[in-house]
């Protein structure tokens, strides 16, 4: 295992095939219960590779994470069963995923101080898609509106606090997690308006998966290529 596992290379080689493969199963009607494999597979290869790579000290943050994939697993589960028509089951892996988007959006929370003024241009943009996905949508949400809106708040809750690492942790670390949540984003929307609005919206059984699977991949290697930013303060003080 540590022969894939430990090298992001082959990892992203076999995490590619398992993509190719379920997209294969999820256009295949005939296929479609193998995807219990797949998309189980993809999960759970992406925890199996940060457990092996992750060089996390903070116990806490390392929970975090596991926590967050390990809910995303279940959630997937039942997120293929409602595909078959079971709406509960939707609603159940919504929020399954809500508790996971938490988990990371606690894990992305940084100790420093922000300034307001650098949230203007992220809550401007994110009140304009939250009204236009809601008002594509309301007609047809119905009973479902109040987890509809707790969901699209999680959502924009993790891109704010991905946002702001941005002065907290090195570039690199800060783009693939912040690229990886807004594929994220992307895919949440694709899914809503597949369900509540027209379901053959952005040919879905292609672009949800895609998304989703980009976003986690995104996140993940973003946390294990994760480093404290340098502070220009401190190296003044160093250097006096």
């Amino acid at each position: 295992m540590s022969f894939i596992f430990k090298n992001t290379l082959r990892f992203t080689i076999l995490y590619l095939f398992l993509y190719v493969l379920d997209s294969f199963f999820k256009n295949n009607e005939a296929l479609y219960s193998y995807r219990y494999f797949t998309k189980l597979a993809l999960g759970i290869t992406l925890l199996v590779f940060y457990l092996f790579k992750t060089k996390q000290k903070d116990i806490s943050k390392k929970r975090l994470v596991i926590y967050a994939l390990s809910l995303f697993i279940i959630g997937d589960v039942f997120f293929i069963t409602g595909n078959s028509g079971e709406m509960t089951h939707f609603v159940f892996a919504a929020f399954l995923f809500i508790g996971a988007k938490i988990c990371y959006s606690i894990r992305f929370l940084n100790s420093k101080d922000f300034k307001i003024s650098k949230l203007i241009p992220f809550l401007i943009l994110g009140f304009a898609y939250m009204t236009i996905i809601t008002d594509l949508v309301y007609n047809n949400l119905g009973h479902y509106f109040f987890p509809f809106l707790i969901y699209l708040f999680v959502v924009l809750l993790l891109m704010q606090f991905a946002y702001l690492r941005k002065s907290e942790v090195n570039g690199l670390s800060f783009w693939l997690v912040l690229f990886g949540v807004f594929f994220s984003m992307i895919a949440d929307s694709i899914n809503i308006l597949k369900i509540f609005y027209d379901p053959l919206i952005a040919y879905n059984k292609i672009t949800v998966m895609f998304f989703y699977c980009l976003s986690q991949y995104l996140i993940i290697l973003g946390v294990l290529k994760e480093s404290r930013a340098i502070d220009n303060n401190e190296i003044l003080k160093v250097n006096t």
